[in-house]
């Protein structure tokens, strides 16, 4: 359970880490919705991209609770390795993980690369 925990908490820092780094260059205006036809049709500060890593700190606290219920009802709370649902759990942690960094890469780049609203 420790190990399963120092993972999730680990992965849980880098996405911190790299939203804090990509807010500082992000640009003061960023995309917020995107209509149907994928066009954005909502903006809003940069600061609204502490929601997404603040989403993955929530998500992993409660993928670490979960694991751990179900490791006490499965009597496994000394197993040294993980179990299948922890490896479940990490999968998802290090696909919001990848979902975040695109975010955050798609409004830097956007600066970059247009200057304009978000660069949509």
């Amino acid at each position: 359970m420790r190990v399963f925990t120092w993972i999730v908490r680990t992965i849980v820092a880098g996405a911190v880490l790299m939203c804090v780094i990509m807010i500082g260059l992000a640009p003061q205006t960023v995309v917020t919705h995107f209509n149907s036809a994928g066009l954005a049709d909502s903006f809003g500060s940069r600061w609204w991209l502490v929601m997404l890593p603040l989403l993955v700190v929530v998500t992993g606290e409660v993928m670490i609770k979960l694991a751990r219920q179900k490791r006490r009802k499965l009597g496994l709370l000394q197993l040294p390795t993980l179990t299948g649902f922890e490896g479940q759990c990490l999968g998802v942690m290090v696909g919001f993980s990848v979902l975040l960094w695109v975010i955050l890469q798609s409004e830097v780049q956007g600066r970059l690369v247009s200057g304009g609203i978000g660069g949509w």
